[in-house]
């Protein structure tokens, strides 16, 4: 509604709650398709994440998953759809710019500096995030997320074990929370109990704001994380919804995954 002279009415509780509710979710991917060289990689993918919450992307190996954050991070170009966060269109961003609008993601794998300590590789992030002064800070935060790194703090990172690099490519991630953050199969390979330290630390940052959309193959993590899950097989999404009214059709479209030794 209008005052008189065509300016907007005041704003009201229920035009505030309104558009609380209609606020757009931090990720959202509308129709893309995307391609490796002559290979096509995804079809026409749709799904989203809402702001505050864990969207967990689940699938067989090969549906898409590891494409689809490449693509949401800026890392693979698309070749139809569209992409949004916090409602604004990004599509075709660089990597560098989404990162500004505070996108972070946690590849698979271990990317750490191999030949550099457990703290060098902290501080290397840290002085780019928080300049000289505000390193010492910063590094304790990250100790005390992941006392296994402090333990090591003057080891090698590339003498460290698969589970310590994962945690401390996360550290380095996760100490100043990003208000969207695309985590790619942390948990593959990795022990139980470091898999509880990295999902505890996902629980904090989802708990302080941060929009997750969480990569997994181990489905039982993904479940008792998330609120939303996404389905995707070949390429496209087959299912999507809350997890309580998709887990059991999830559970019988995916293989199961082999257990941690």
């Amino acid at each position: 509604m209008k005052e008189d002279g065509g300016r907007p009415s005041a704003v009201t509780a229920s035009s505030v709650a309104a558009s609380s509710v209609a606020a757009p979710p931090a990720l959202e991917l509308r129709g893309v398709s995307a391609a490796y060289g002559r290979f096509r990689a995804l079809f026409g993918v749709s799904l989203s994440v809402p702001v505050g919450s864990v969207t967990a992307l689940v699938g067989p190996n090969g549906a898409g998953k590891s494409t689809i954050a490449r693509v949401a991070t800026g890392l693979v170009p698309l070749t139809k759809g569209r992409i949004f966060l916090a409602g604004g269109d990004v599509t075709g961003l660089p990597t560098w710019r989404l990162v500004r609008l505070g996108v972070a993601h946690a590849p698979e794998g271990r990317s750490v500096f191999a030949t550099l300590d457990v703290e060098d590789n902290l501080r290397l992030t840290f002085m780019r995030a928080f300049g000289r002064k505000g390193i010492g800070e910063a590094l304790a935060h990250a100790f005390e997320r992941f006392p296994r790194l402090a333990d090591r703090r003057r080891q090698l990172a590339g003498t460290l074990s698969g589970g310590e690099q994962r945690m401390l490519a996360l550290a380095r991630v996760l100490t100043v929370p990003p208000k969207l953050l695309v985590v790619d199969e942390l948990s593959l390979g990795l022990a139980p109990r470091v898999v509880d330290d990295v999902y505890r630390a996902l629980r904090e940052i989802r708990d302080a704001g941060t929009s997750l959309l969480v990569i997994e193959q181990q489905l039982p993590r993904a479940l008792e994380l998330a609120e939303q899950l996404v389905v995707l097989r070949k390429g496209q999404v087959v299912e999507a919804g809350p997890v309580d009214k998709l887990s059991d059709l999830a559970r019988e479209l995916l293989p199961r995954p082999p257990e941690n030794s």
